[in-house]
């Protein structure tokens, strides 16, 4: 069977010149991956010029949604270092400006790290040493990690009147706005919420359009189970598919690898034909049945074959934590009143992907003959925002507050801590090895009957968390957040348990 084309893709228009050849040899050279016929089709597309070399781009965005493990870094570090090569740029006004790339991901650390392993280790390593010391600086710091290059033979000028830079960007609004930016690339594009995606996009654009054509967004990703209506990927995906569907051959190229609705992931006969790792052969049969085996077919069949959530997945129930634990622990919430005589404490969690957060409640049981906690989902709604608000609510019915600083909720201590010290002072953030600690008491407990959960307005949405609940692999596990049904739930339990053992202690104030 031939390579494989793009399920979904925007068209190549054969009348107008594209420099897609040309940038897919300098990959082949430069980072040593020959493009293959997906990719220099994308290539292909994504550079057309409006009217001949040098002229603006055809498209000012270039969508990709391709399985993982099928090379989308080819593309997406080999465009910029392309354009880094050939030098200034010579706008219709005259004006020349140098060209100033932008690399970011998931997070400044991430985006460091493929930057640096898929860009410019192999860039370096196709040259000799004389040549990457005379011709290329490069800044490893951290938080300022870029590569200059001067593409001239003589007369070096690192001031970047002629010299080429790729800078690596936190994903953040305020790093994507830059003068002089000609190239953004966003790697991983999936992990962004819709509401941060159109914020990226809206700092970007202007900023891009300063190069007067010759501005390029580049949005690279695979996709997961999580990636719902509520994120930037969702929304990329609907634009994406109704450009490609209307004929569009401006603005935006579109192209996803995706495998049709209803199909059977796990059906080793389909994977030629929808995956195009396989033929190209970056990916042996035998790496996708372990990879199956160690994700199951829901996230196998998202983050390989692109198979949309809510396209026949099927959520697993009740593999991690037992039913039975769960029924037992459950009580109902006439029976069960949280104490008011006895410690308190919250825990509050927030969905990677803000599709939701959870407030939980928990105390010492009240009933002597047992040496337990009480429980409670107290509240729980889309989004974060609504948390601030509840917080102040709450805190003066408990003694702890538990969230993780190690998580999602690590901007959210910044806010409390800089704006509401009645809840700072009742703090109890949760770090890489607490929240290990913290999963491992909970779970526990859970088994030896040693919580009680209380039945009342959230408690159907706590089930269903439990049921579909999974543990990082591992032997330092704790509960996994990326999932289909979000976690909240449990890690606000696990949180609030975490919590009630470790409240403050109040300031003591002395007074002469």
């Amino acid at each position: 069977m031939p390579p494989l084309l793009p399920t979904i893709r925007t068209p190549r228009s054969p009348h107008r010149y594209s420099d897609g050849r040309l940038v897919g040899a300098i990959i082949a050279a430069k980072l040593g991956r020959r493009p293959t016929r997906w990719q220099q089709y994308v290539l292909d597309v994504g550079l057309e010029r409006v009217d001949g070399p040098g002229s603006p781009f055809a498209y000012a965005n270039v969508d990709l949604i391709v399985g993982r493990r099928c090379g989308k870094s080819v593309t997406t570090m080999g465009v910029p270092l392309a354009r880094s090569l050939a030098g200034p740029v010579v706008l219709d006004t005259g004006r020349v400006m140098p060209f100033l790339g932008a690399h970011t991901a998931q997070n400044l650390v991430k985006a460091r790290q493929r930057f640096l392993k898929d860009l410019v280790e192999p860039y370096r390593e196709s040259m000799s040493a004389d040549v990457w010391r005379s011709g290329v600086k490069l800044r490893e710091a951290i938080g300022d990690t870029s590569l200059t290059i001067d593409p001239a033979m003589s007369g070096k000028d690192w001031r970047l009147r002629r010299s080429s830079q790729i800078q690596v960007f936190a994903p953040t609004r305020s790093s994507v706005r830059g003068d002089g930016l000609m190239h953004l690339t966003f790697d991983e594009w999936l992990v962004f919420t819709r509401l941060l995606g159109q914020e990226l996009l809206a700092a970007a654009g202007p900023t891009l359009g300063d190069a007067r054509g010759h501005g390029q967004i580049w949005r690279c990703t695979n996709i997961s189970v999580l990636n719902n209506e509520q994120t930037a990927v969702w929304e990329t995906k609907e634009s994406g598919r109704a450009a490609v569907d209307a004929g569009t051959t401006s603005g935006t190229a579109y192209f996803e690898f995706t495998i049709p609705e209803g199909s059977d992931v796990t059906d080793e006969h389909m994977w030629p034909e929808w995956y195009p790792g396989i033929g190209d052969g970056l990916i042996r049969v035998e790496e996708l049945r372990e990879d199956l085996k160690r994700l199951g077919p829901e996230s196998f069949g998202a983050e390989y074959f692109g198979l949309w959530p809510g396209a026949g997945a099927i959520v697993k129930l009740w593999e991690t934590i037992a039913r039975s634990s769960w029924d037992t622990a459950g009580a109902p919430a006439d029976e069960l009143v949280m104490p008011d005589d006895v410690p308190a404490a919250l825990g509050v969690d927030i969905d990677p992907f803000d599709r939701q957060a959870s407030i939980v409640a928990t105390s010492v049981d009240p009933d002597p003959d047992r040496d337990g906690l009480v429980q409670e989902l107290v509240d729980d709604r889309p989004g974060s925002s609504w948390l601030m608000g509840r917080l102040r609510e709450l805190e003066p019915t408990v003694n702890a507050i538990g969230i993780d600083d190690y998580g999602p909720g690590h901007d959210l201590i910044l806010d409390i801590e800089r704006d509401e010290p009645a809840i700072a002072a009742k703090l109890v953030k949760t770090g890489a090895q607490d929240i290990v600690s913290a999963c491992f008491a909970w779970d526990s407990r859970l088994r030896a009957r040693g919580v009680r959960i209380r039945k009342s307005d959230h408690y159907a949405t706590a089930t269903q968390a439990a049921g579909a609940a999974q543990r990082t692999s591992g032997k330092a596990w704790q509960w996994e957040r990326r999932l289909p049904i979000p976690q909240t739930p449990i890690m606000g339990a696990t949180l609030s348990a975490w919590a009630l053992g470790r409240a403050p202690e109040p300031e003591t104030f002395f007074v002469y």
